[in-house]
């Protein structure tokens, strides 16, 4: 652990604390290293799911433990509200992943105590699932996390390795009796499938963790190849080409389409909907096909696919224009030019606003084009689909449009020497 945080040079720590064994541990070791770190803050974080009825208790017992330790704790509730199929446990660790990405900035690092018995069940639920290289990866010993960065150390131990360790420290922890609850997969697989195939085979976690390694290696091409193509095929608004993309096999296509998804956090299609997707490829020229699954929608306009939300945030019609993401959830900048396309901003960036559903009555004049347009054609001529258009991000000054974000500039607001500024995204 001390090496992990040494190499990342964290500004402040933070631990997913549940108090049993694995976290208890590690904030006992992670307080004495804060005695040789007095200048990094770090602080336990503890979850209160609601879902057992020693909950509260668990709760006092971290409160007390944190200040026996003298590491600052937050105890956070959260609500699950399960549905008939859904999963509890997957439920429960959205909820304590979303409240630790709250709670970190640039440069933090959130500490969990995952360890190899972990990995090993990881990777057998992921199968189990029918799932392919990315899900078999199981769990990165770190990874990118809200804006800090997620730290696992402990996957090369085994838990009996920590729990002896937690009892010749003589620590007390939290015993969740759920943990015995073989309803649960995970608690099957700990306790009725693992200990069989540990005893026929001493090594098979490591085996499994190293088999979770070679899929990580192999997602990492794929994805790189997948940027590599995302880049050939980006349309303006995050809409995917199918001209550029039509060449491509199957395999690469299905690869390109995952990794468009993951881009904007959308719940990957199952392999049924994921194949009615190539049907996209070969659809009329004039057609809008669309598919929908749980809270997305992939629809065809002209030569492109584009994702939506079924139920997309209502966007104000006016926001000022600063360095925080904007309501359609761009995140654009001001970038400062001398040559090419740029903009003049006499009063500097003061009376920037952003404006959005203006009327296709509109007329306007993007640099390079002769005369000016009503909105709407724009809209037409840049391939904007029209479901976009009230989303897209209209920079203003003192009310009046110099660019429309991500596809123009307006020509009366050209600086024609000298310094200007052009919009890029964050």
């Amino acid at each position: 652990m001390e090496c992990a945080l040494s190499q990342a040079q964290p500004k402040r720590v933070w631990l997913g604390y549940s108090g049993g064994v694995d976290s208890q541990l590690m904030a006992t070791l992670l307080a004495r290293w804060q005695s040789h770190h007095p200048d990094i803050p770090c602080h336990l974080l503890h979850v209160h799911h609601g879902l057992s009825a020693n909950a509260d208790s668990w709760a006092e017992h971290c409160q007390r433990s944190a200040e026996q330790l003298g590491l600052a704790i937050e105890i956070i509730p959260v609500q699950l509200n399960p549905g008939p199929r859904e999963s509890v446990e997957a439920l429960a660790r959205t909820a304590r992943y979303q409240a630790f990405k709250q709670r970190i900035c640039a440069q933090d690092i959130l500490l969990t105590g995952h360890h190899l018995d972990d990995q090993a069940e990881t990777l057998l639920l992921a199968l189990k699932r029918g799932s392919g290289p990315k899900g078999l990866s199981a769990m990165p010993a770190q990874q990118p996390l809200g804006a800090g960065r997620l730290l696992r150390p402990w996957l090369a131990f085994e838990r009996a390795e920590l729990e002896a360790a937690a009892r010749e420290l003589g620590l007390a922890h939290i015993e969740d009796d759920s943990n015995q609850d073989l309803r649960f997969d995970r608690n099957f697989l700990r306790h009725q499938v693992l200990p069989q195939w540990q005893q026929r085979w001493p090594g098979v976690k490591r085996s499994l963790a190293r088999s979770a390694e070679l899929c990580a290696e192999q997602q990492q091409l794929c994805d790189e190849l997948a940027q590599q193509d995302w880049q050939a095929c980006v349309l303006p608004g995050q809409g995917l080409s199918l001209t550029n993309s039509e060449g491509f096999s199957l395999a690469r296509r299905n690869n390109l389409l995952r990794y468009w998804l993951a881009l904007q956090d959308a719940l990957l299609p199952s392999r049924v909907q994921l194949a009615q997707l190539q049907d996209f490829w070969t659809a009329r020229p004039d057609s809008q096909p669309q598919l929908d699954w749980g809270e997305w929608s992939v629809r065809r306009y002209q030569q492109g696919l584009y994702l939506l939300a079924k139920a997309p945030p209502v966007l104000p019609t006016q926001e000022v224009f600063g360095p925080d993401p904007l309501a359609n959830g761009e995140h654009w900048k001001l970038v400062s030019r001398d040559s090419g396309p740029r903009l003049s901003l006499p009063q500097g960036l003061s009376g920037l606003t952003v404006c959005y559903g203006l009327p296709g009555s509109l007329r306007l004049h993007p640099v390079g084009r002769n005369g000016s347009r009503p909105l709407k054609k724009l809209w037409q001529e840049y391939g904007v689909p029209p479901w976009q258009r009230d989303r897209v991000a209209m920079l203003c000054y003192h009310d009046r449009p110099i660019a429309a974000l991500g596809y123009w500039q307006e020509s009366w607001a050209q600086s024609t020497h000298g310094q200007g500024w052009c919009p890029e995204p964050g």
